[in-house]
């Protein structure tokens, strides 16, 4: 007999005991023995460690990173990264990634890269989105590459608003690039991000944002105040 079914038998025959012993106070402890066991999972009762547990943990780990020494980053990381290629839990692996992700070691991002190849789409989706929160020059090429290289459009798409994310005038050019895409959700990501990233608004001005991306100016107008207030709305 296990699991609940256990449980209940173990709290009816000890609340049974205390009862005909007529102590009041024992059965009170021994109902809440009960309690406590009725409600835990036969993981907590086993002792053993869930992928929810350990979710947890990875969150806790990445809020201490700022805190921790170089050397310790680094055995985090190497630690982080063994984890990564033995867990077989997509969710956690992604979870790795994005604790990965607050580690500026080189090893952490080599990590993320090989992501990229992950047969799993949210994985991949994952490492854009953990690239461009590095926001290091790897970051750039690499999401350059998977633009023009991934099968997947949300896979691309989210790789274009991770040069956003960047902030790096690398990506200027590969984003003027995107924005001719003849798909419209793929046209307003790479408009964000050259927004976001040079701090100007050519609206759907291609030649435009393409001088910007060569030359770093151009004689183009940017939309108006009026007009950026009126996308905000509509």
């Amino acid at each position: 007999m296990q699991g609940p079914v256990y449980n209940l038998a173990v709290l009816v025959f000890c609340l049974g005991l205390a009862l005909c012993s007529g102590c009041a106070e024992t059965a009170d402890r021994f109902t809440s023995l009960g309690s406590r066991l009725m409600f835990r999972t036969p993981e907590q009762v086993l002792n053993i460690k869930t992928p929810a547990d350990r979710i947890k943990e990875l969150k806790k780990i990445a809020k201490s990173a700022p805190k921790q020494s170089t050397a310790e980053q680094e055995q985090v990381v190497a630690s982080l990264a063994a984890e990564y290629q033995n867990e077989s839990d997509p969710i956690l692996r992604r979870t790795l990634l994005r604790t990965l992700a607050v580690y500026p070691q080189s090893a952490a991002g080599a990590v993320i890269v090989g992501a990229l190849s992950d047969s799993d789409i949210e994985t991949r989706r994952t490492a854009c989105a953990c690239l461009g929160m590095r926001g290091d020059k790897g970051a750039v090429r690499e999401l350059t590459r998977l633009i023009s290289s991934d099968t997947n459009f949300d896979v691309r798409i989210v790789a274009v608003r991770a040069l956003g994310q960047t902030g790096d005038a690398a990506a200027l050019q590969p984003l003027s690039e995107a924005i001719v895409d003849p798909d419209p959700a793929m046209q307003v990501a790479a408009h964000e991000s050259l927004v976001a990233v040079s701090g100007r608004d050519y609206g759907n001005d291609v030649q435009a944002w393409r001088q910007y991306a060569q030359t770093g100016k151009s004689d183009a107008p940017e939309v108006s105040v009026a007009e950026r207030v009126r996308r905000s709305l509509f």
